[in-house]
This record gives C-alpha cells, structure tokens and sequence, in this order.
C-alpha cells in the first residue's frame, strides 16, 4: 500500500506556497524574532523537529523543505545553482513578509545561508552554520557527492531520467545515514524511516543527481567580507566534510566564534539537539557578540551629533584586518607592558574595547605580536592606544581591531617607576571612560555614553 507522505508528513503548522510553479513546504512556530532553519542535503525541515520544540518558545522559527527536497520536491526546470535558491530564498521571504532575521543552516542549507547573508547584509542579523557547505575543493566534497560525479555516470545522461525509476534500497540509506552521525546508535528508527520515505519521494532522487552535478562556483573568498556575527557549529568526527573546513570558516569569518562538539558527525542538530540549541540561544541572546558588526561612525555622528564626541585621531593608523569595531571602553592610563598584558588577560573582553593612555617618554614599541596575540586570545574587540607598535606584517592580518600611532622597532622596557591609572583614559583628543562606547571605523572614532548601535531591534 503506497505510503501518503503528505498525510504522514504534514500537520496543523504546515502551509504551503506556490513559487516557481513549485508547492513549497513550509512551517511558523513561536512568536519573537524570526529565526530561518535551513535543512542540508536528503533532509527535510524535519530534521530541526527538536530545535523547533525549544526555539518556539522565544522566537517565531520559520523552516522550509527546500526545492529538490522534502515535501516541496523538485525543480519544474531541474535547476539547482545557488543563485537559484538564493533567488528562490529571497522570494519566499517577501512572500512570507519577513525583513530581519536570525538564518541557521545546516551542509547545503549552511552553504546558501552564508551566501545568502553576504549579498543581503542588511536582513540577516546573526548567522549559525552548522557543518556547513562552500568550499568546493576536493577534499571538501562529501563521498555521495563524488559517486554521483563520477565522470561516467556524468555522461550516462539517461541515469538521470531512469533514476525515478530505481527503487532505492533502505539499506542504501541507512549506509549513508549512519555515515552521517558520529554514533549511528542515536539514529531513531523513525528518523531513517523519514529519510527513506523523502529521499523516495517522486522526482527527489532526480533533483539531488541533478544538484550534486551543476557545478558550483567556490565564492569562499567572500566570506573575509561578511561581517555578520557567526556562530559555527561541528561535529568532530564529520566524514562529510572535513573537521578543518570548520576552522577555515573561522578564521576567514571576521566575526565568528566556533564549537566543536567531541565524538558528533555531521548532523549536530539531530545528533545533539539539546545542547546544539542551548548555544545557539547562548549566541543570540549574547549582545556582545553584536560588537563584530559593521558599524559607520558617519551614520551615529548624523544620527545621534548631541550624544557623540569625535576623536581626533589625526596620527593613529588602523593596523589590523579588522578596520570596524565597537564596544565598551577599558580605560588604562599606565607606562608599563606588563601591566597592560595582566589586563588583557585577567578577563575575556568580548564586547570591550582597552583604550590605553601611554605614558612613556620614549618611542619604543608597547604594540607588537605578544600584545596582539593576547587580544586576539581574549577575544576583546580591539585596542586604541597614542604608543607605537612593531611587528606589522603579523598584527596586520590579525582580526582583533588595533589602532596605534607610528611604527617603532624597538621593545618598550619596563619603568622603575610604574604609572597606573584607570577608568579614564586621553587617547586621540576624547577623554575616555569606563563604562562609555566606542566606535571605529575608517572615518575615524566616536565616543558615546550609551550603545548606538542597537542595530537589532531596528
């Protein structure tokens, strides 16, 4: 008796809208800010089941059957490029009336989410990439991947149109499941049920040979240039793609943090459900991590021109790749690098920015590699300080802001007699205090008494 997937699979939160003379399936839970799921390859908006229980109650958690997958089922055209479905992502957010949004992704669905918050930054408030897809190197490219691409199975044209007609074994599916979690014993009966039934769904099978064959250009390039705050989540025994891909997100990322989770593969979010939520609620409920994003002191200095004061920071240079920056002042007006180190490393200073008044006579450097890599370990925003620096070409390609005045071979030495003043600090022109913000960006620094950028809730 053939199963009804429709009946099985749908219930009193499940819509449907008609794009792209496809039905897509989609569900809204919860109330709040939105929160967009987006599922990875042979999954369905099923496999954020558990997710959606706890996000609901914060948040209004928006999740889909992509075209190609799920109920939703394939393309009328066959095509799957990820201009297409990002094409297809942005209608059907105008269609469902949504502007800003948190956007996860898991493999396929974390490749489009990135790409998708790199062409449309002003929408996507946080970014959460679960074992995520976009590097197309070859050692990136999961084993399903490189069966179907085999070169002879690529010139079989007719494979693709008999492939409707090939009964899958569960067998099959369960070998590439199991391949999928880090303990296959956590794998429910039901869920490779789910997998099978969808993956069987008429015209699926086609769409994922057809997905998996378009040749998809790498724009990992543009990842230096999304300045959303990221969270990046992966399993550390992920045989799809790579653990290492995890830290290349990282570090090309100017504003993530990762978590990597011990003896989990590559579905985090069915694998580990409770804990992989609890810190993606962590991360959005965490506004320090707002610091990363790209602010304009232009915009505050027209917006706010009552409540700024402007620095005059005529000879300070950005030094680092990180150019934007914002945060909490901590103040230090002082003339030794030890003191300055033991501050940096007492607290971690996400969200904070050290504004150091320095007050040796000489010239030698207090900015150099031990100091930047400290910061860049505490994971403070940045430092501005009127002391010199050395070791530019290392501090340049770090992503922890540094604003300093000249360059300078020479250590600064420790002082017999150590100054150490806090809470205020005189650093380009602007009589810093702790507690006040920050901001930096090419155009300069501001100061204020409150945070301006409460860009969120705009």
């Amino acid at each position: 008796m053939a199963i009804d997937l429709f009946e099985k699979y749908t219930d009193e939160q499940s819509h449907f809208l008609d794009i792209d003379e496809m039905k897509v399936h989609y569900k809204i839970e919860g109330e709040g800010f939105p929160i967009v799921l987006l599922h990875g390859t042979f999954a369905s908006l099923h496999t954020w089941d558990r997710w959606t229980e706890v996000l609901s109650k914060k948040y209004k958690v928006i999740r889909l059957d992509l075209p190609g997958f799920g109920l939703t089922g394939p393309r009328p055209d066959r095509t799957y490029s990820v201009e297409i479905y990002l094409k297809f992502l942005e209608t059907f957010f105008k269609r469902i009336d949504i502007k800003k949004f948190y956007l996860v992704g898991s493999s396929l669905g974390g490749w489009l989410a990135w790409e998708y918050a790199y062409r449309y930054k002003e929408q996507v408030r946080r970014l959460v990439l679960l074992d995520a897809a976009g590097f197309n190197d070859k050692d990136s490219t999961p084993l399903i991947y490189k069966v179907v691409q085999n070169p002879i199975l690529k010139e079989f044209k007719m494979f693709h149109g008999l492939a409707e007609y090939v009964k899958a074994p569960k067998t099959i599916n369960e070998f590439f499941l199991k391949n999928a979690y880090g303990d296959p014993k956590r794998i429910e009966p039901t869920t490779l049920t789910r997998y099978h039934e969808m993956f069987s769904r008429k015209g699926n099978k086609e769409a994922f040979l057809n997905i998996a064959t378009s040749g998809h250009q790498d724009h990992s390039d543009r990842l230096k240039d999304l300045e959303t705050p990221t969270l990046i989540l992966w399993g550390e025994k992920d045989r799809w793609i790579p653990l290492s891909n995890a830290y290349r997100f990282n570090f090309n990322l100017p504003n993530s943090t990762l978590i990597v989770y011990k003896g989990v593969g590559h579905i985090p979010m069915e694998e580990i459900p409770d804990k992989t939520v609890e810190d993606t609620i962590n991360f959005l409920e965490n506004e320090a991590f707002d610091n990363g994003a790209k602010i304009k002191t232009s915009n505050l200095c027209d917006r706010y021109p009552d409540e700024v004061e402007i620095g005059r920071p005529f000879y300070l240079q950005s030094l680092s790749r990180r150019k934007s920056f914002y945060g909490r002042a901590v103040c230090y007006k002082t003339n030794s690098v030890k003191l300055i180190l033991d501050r940096i490393e007492e607290e971690n200073g996400k969200g904070k920015v050290l504004i150091v008044d320095w007050e040796a006579e000489e010239h030698d450097a207090l900015i150099d590699d031990e100091i930047a890599f400290a910061l860049l370990h505490q994971e403070w925003e940045g430092i501005i300080t009127n002391a010199n620096y050395r070791h530019y070409e290392t501090i340049s390609k770090l992503r922890t802001g540094i604003v300093a005045k000249h360059a300078y071979p020479k250590k600064a030495k420790e002082k017999e007699d150590t100054i150490e003043i806090h809470y205020h600090a005189e650093v380009a022109g602007v009589d810093f205090i702790d507690g006040h913000y920050v901001y930096v960006d090419e155009d300069g620094i501001v100061s204020s008494k409150r945070n301006l950028v409460e860009w969120e809730k705009d």
